[in-house]
Order: structure tokens, then sequence, then C-alpha cells
């Protein structure tokens, strides 16, 4: 029946926010490029002997030259094996056919942290897949630097490698539990910002694990902004090889660089340095990107800086309340509606709830407050549950800011929008159970 189970990180719990969709699955990844078979030589013609005194013969026209080979970019996905097993076929064929393209020239090459498509956030077997696919990339490219993502490293022109994991239904049913996760390869050369090899493969379920980094985990909300919207983008089935990545990906790569440092420091523990790092990374980034704002927030807030924390939540309602869809991950207690005690969670949820209420009250437009639960417990029930969960929340955002009322409404799900969605009700699925608020025209 959708049972909430906590994660202790310094009194943070789990909330889940929700990426919009993944990219639709497509029924099948990418193959090498093939090329267009080469026109044969046109034979030679010789004319017949003439006499001494006959003209010569006009030379026969040159035939035309034979069209440039296109590179054919289709996409079958292979039947799901084990994890480790997947990786290893898709980073073997990925570095294959992006041998040619680079040649033997010493090169750079630079990871981005792989995510997973869904959520945006990296997880425990994103980590494996990056460490696996850099122990390949050495062993098949012994001209090849692997180096981590910082800006000396960009100002290289590196080639550089990004890739997603993500849960997927093959018949893509509503409400079903994932039968396999899709990996996504792209690899792209920053010398001309252009896609020079992809790879599609298939994981089986119980050989990954999704469990989010703990800054993931600890970040109040999460839906994909415009730097992580580019990188999915840039990853999946929009790019070609021979397409430019998303340049609004590429130029907020610096800024990711920052970032990357950030969270490693925060998985770490030394929460003032990511806090340094975060603020350091914020003239880099997208003004709404949520890696800086949610980093800003769990940072800030650790430090006892509250104001600082205040207005860091407060810009993470501005940026959602943008995109149209804000997930915020509240807690509450299992099958009831009232929020969880652990820890400082009543403190942030009443900051959360007053920042909610005061910034909805000022957009023109109306919310809709959207509660979610994971797939455990009847359908039925999990509906019940999460529309009774939304009009609670409802309730505190009206009792904060009486004027919001009039452009409030409250809708429950279940489990049809989980992200996860594999019923496990612990911290791997933790973003299913999740309030929306969206925004919709007022009738």
């Amino acid at each position: 029946m959708n049972l909430v189970r906590q994660r202790s990180s310094r009194g943070f719990a789990l909330m889940a926010l929700a990426a919009v969709v993944g990219c639709a699955a497509p029924t099948a990844p990418p193959s090498s490029p093939v090329a267009a078979p080469a026109t044969p030589a046109a034979p030679v013609v010789r004319p017949a002997a003439a006499p001494a005194t006959a003209p010569a013969p006009a030379p026969a026209a040159a035939p035309a030259p034979a069209p440039a080979p296109a590179a054919v970019n289709t996409f079958v996905a292979p039947a799901p094996v084990k994890f480790e097993d997947a990786i290893a076929r898709a980073g073997q064929q990925l570095f294959a056919q992006a041998a040619p393209q680079v040649g033997t020239e010493s090169r750079v090459l630079v990871i981005d942290p792989l995510i997973d498509a869904n959520t945006g956030a990296q997880t425990v077997s994103t980590v494996k897949m990056g460490e696996q696919l850099e122990s390949i990339a050495k062993s098949r490219n012994a001209r090849w630097a692997v180096q981590p993502l910082t800006r000396e490293a960009l100002a290289q022109k590196p080639l550089l490698l990004i890739g997603t994991l993500t849960p997927v239904t093959v018949e893509r049913s509503v409400d079903t539990v994932p039968d396999a996760f899709r990996v996504w390869l792209t690899l792209i050369d920053l010398r001309s910002g252009k896609v020079i090899a992809k790879q599609l493969d298939r994981a089986t379920v119980d050989s990954v694990n999704p469990e989010p980094l703990k800054y993931y985990a600890d970040s109040p909300t999460w839906h994909k902004d415009k730097t992580v919207l580019g990188y999915i983008n840039s990853c999946q089935i929009n790019t070609k090889i021979g397409d430019p990545a998303d340049p609004d990906y590429l130029a907020r790569l610096p800024g990711a660089a920052v970032i990357n440092e950030a969270i490693l420091a925060y998985d770490g523990g030394k929460i003032p340095l990511a806090n340094k790092l975060y603020k350091e990374a914020e003239p880099l980034a997208d003004p709404g990107d949520l890696r800086v704002l949610n980093g800003l927030y769990i940072t800030s807030w650790q430090l006892g800086q509250r104001d600082a924390a205040r207005d860091a939540f407060g810009k993470l309602v501005e940026s959602g309340l943008e995109q149209k869809r804000l997930p915020v991950k509240l807690l509450f207690q299992p099958g009831k509606t009232q929020f969880n005690t652990i820890g400082d969670l009543p403190q942030q949820y009443t900051m959360w709830i007053a920042s909610l209420a005061q910034k909805a009250g000022k957009t023109e437009s109306c919310v809709r407050v959207v509660g979610h639960t994971s797939r455990t417990g009847s359908a039925r029930a999990n509906e019940v549950l999460s529309r009774q969960r939304a009009e609670a929340v409802q309730r505190m955002l009206e009792r904060d800011n009486r004027a919001v009322a009039a452009k409030l409404s409250a809708a429950g799900v279940g489990s049809r929008e989980a992200l996860v969605g594999l019923g496990t009700d612990d911290v791997r699925d933790a973003l299913d159970r999740r309030v929306e608020f969206r925004v919709i025209d007022c009738v």
C-alpha cells in the first residue's frame, strides 16, 4: 500500500521529484553506420581502330561521379542481458564505431557522469557504467587518455562520452513493472561538436541498481531542466551519427565540470567545500540548473544557513513553475496523509509549503496538486491515497496563503506515472512517491 521507507542523511529524507518523461523508448538501438556500397567504376570503352585518314574519335564522356556514401543510423535493441555484459557489448561496439573517425591520433576522453533519463539523477549503476566504460576505453585505445570532467580537460577539446540508463517496458504498458533497463551511449567530438558514434543496448532489471547517489536522494526536488534535457537529447534517439550535439548542453559544459566536483564533495561528506563549489558553479550554469539550486539548498540547510536555504528553495520553486511542473519529495507516514516527523523534516516541510504557497499565489495560472504512489498495494487503494495526500497538501497551501485557494485543485494518479516503477518501496523507487505541482490554465 505504498509503504514509505526513510533514508537518514543528516536529517534528510528522500524526497522525490521527477522527470517529465524519459525519452520515448525506441524499438531498436543504434547499429554501426553502414556505408552505401561504392558504385563500381565504369568500364573503359576503347573505340575500334580507324583508317589513318579518318578523324580521331571524340573522347568518351566521363562517367558521373558516384554519390558520397551516407551514414545509415538504425537502432535495433538487442535482448536484455546482465548489466555488466550489456555495458561491455555496447562499449566495445561504440568505440569500434569511433575508431575510423578518430584514427590513430592521441586524444583525451572525458566522461560526463551518466544518468537515468527518467529522473536525470546519477545512480549506483550509472556510476558503475561509467567506470566500466572507462576501463574498456583504456584497454581498446592506448592513445586515448581518460581524464575526469574538469574545465582543464574541456579546454583540450576532447572526445566526450555521455550515456543514460533508464527503466522501460518493451510493450510500453501503463502501470506495469519495467522489464528491462535501456542503455544509450553517445560519443561526441568536441572539436566539431558532432556525434561520432552511438550505441543502444538493454540490461536485465534484476542486474541494475537504480538507487540515486546521496546528493540526488537528499535533494528536495528534481525535474528535467534545460541542461539535463540537452544531455538527454544529445544522447538518445534525437541525434544521429553526424548530427551536432545540443548547443545548450555544450554551452553549459564548463558549469557541469564544477557541478561534478561539487556533487563528489557532497557525497564524500565535505559539505562546506560542496557549498563553495555550488556557488562557484552558479554563474557558469543555466539560471535554472537544478543541480546548482538543489546543491545550494541542501548544503546551506546542513550548514545552518537558513536564509540562504530559503532563497535557494524559492528559486527551485520558480524554476519548476516556469517549466509548468514541479515535483517535490514530501514523505508521508505509511498509509496516512500526515508527513513523517523524523529529524528536522517538519521544519523543512514547513518552509517548503510556505514558499510554495507564496510563489503559487504570484503566478497568473492555476496549480494542480497531484499525488503519486509507488507500485505496491492495489491500484484502487493507491489511487485513493494519492488523492487524499494531494488534498492534504492543498489544505496546507491554503492555510499559508488564503489568496491562492481559488487557484488550487487536487488530483491523485496512484502509480500510473511512476518514474522508476520497481515497486520496492525503498530508496530505489523513492521518486515514485512524490507530490507534483502542475501549472495549468484557469477555467
